[in-house]
Parts: C-alpha cells; sequence; structure tokens
C-alpha cells in the first residue's frame, strides 16, 4: 500500500519536532487550504523541483517560533532573537527534506531549495501557481502551527482520494 502524500508529511513534520525540536506535537486533520489561509507571524517556505514542482509552508506564530528555537538551541526563550529566522529555515528545511526523502522511496523525486523566511504581521503568503494544496493543523503545547503543501499537479496526490471523485 502506497503512504498517503498527506500522512507522509503529516509524519514527516512530527519526526522533526520529536527528534530536532524536543517537542510531541499532534495532527489535528486536515484543513481546507483555499478556504483558511493560516494567521502567522513566522513563515518559512522551501521549494520542491522536480516532476511535480511545489512548495512546503511552515506557519507560525512569535511566540511558537521562539519555543521552538528554544528547545532546539537548548536556550531560554526569552534569550531568543537572532536565531528565530534560523531556526524556522531549518525546521521547514527539516520538514521538507524528510517528506523529500520518504516521497523518493515510492517514486517522486525532488530538489528542493534553500529555505525562506519571512517574519512580519497581517502579511499572507500566496504562490502565483495553482495546483493541489493540503493545509495541516498541528497542536504544540498551546501554540497551533501549520504546515502546507502544494504540487502544482491536481493528480499528484497519490493514495489520496478527492471529494469531487
Amino acid at each position: 500500500m502506497i503512504p498517503s502524500v498527506i500522512d507522509t508529511l503529516s509524519q514527516a513534520t512530527q519526526d522533526v519536532f520529536e527528534t530536532m525540536v524536543f517537542r510531541e506535537i499532534s495532527c489535528e486533520g486536515q484543513i481546507d487550504a483555499e478556504a483558511l489561509r493560516p494567521q502567522a507571524n513566522v513563515v518559512g517556505t522551501v521549494g520542491l523541483a522536480g516532476s511535480p514542482n511545489g512548495l512546503v509552508t511552515f506557519y507560525t506564530s512569535f511566540a511558537a517560533a521562539r519555543d521552538i528555537a528554544s528547545a532546539m538551541l537548548g536556550m531560554p526563550a526569552g534569550d531568543v532573537n537572532g536565531e528565530l529566522t534560523d531556526a524556522i529555515g531549518e525546521v521547514t528545511n527539516m520538514i521538507a527534506g524528510s517528506f523529500r526523502t520518504r516521497m523518493a522511496e515510492i517514486g517522486d523525486a525532488w530538489t528542493i531549495t534553500i529555505p525562506t523566511v519571512a517574519i512580519g504581521s497581517d502579511f499572507t503568503i500566496k504562490p502565483l501557481v495553482s495546483g493541489r494544496r493540503v493545509l495541516l493543523p498541528f497542536r504544540m503545547e498551546a501554540h497551533q502551527i501549520f504546515v502546507e503543501l502544494l504540487l502544482t499537479d491536481a493528480d499528484a496526490f497519490p493514495g489520496e482520494t478527492r471529494g469531487d471523485e
């Protein structure tokens, strides 16, 4: 049985948090990515180049990003400053890399880009391509984080059935 793309992304995210952030997170299902844009202050993205092309995007709040950086670096959250962008870029990179490695085992081969991190308030990330999108919310203690996958090929989610089929 081929694991679904969504299950693979969820497991890759949970494994990265367990091994590199030293936090357990739980997936809270799947959200219609067209209907909801997560509100976040810190957004990391990593591109997937291949067939299909795509993006892995990580959304979080300042507070959650500080906690993630603190846990990764073994320092108090109040001392986290310039390390925040590096930590979120690295988490996003590890999620995308783990996802890519797992997908290569069933035939999808991608090259990943270097991570990009945006920080601010009252902004959204909207790729200028269409395709199949999935948004997964996760709970990390009091924080909610989101991981989104966009693949340019609408049929690129093996093992998944779409609601209109």
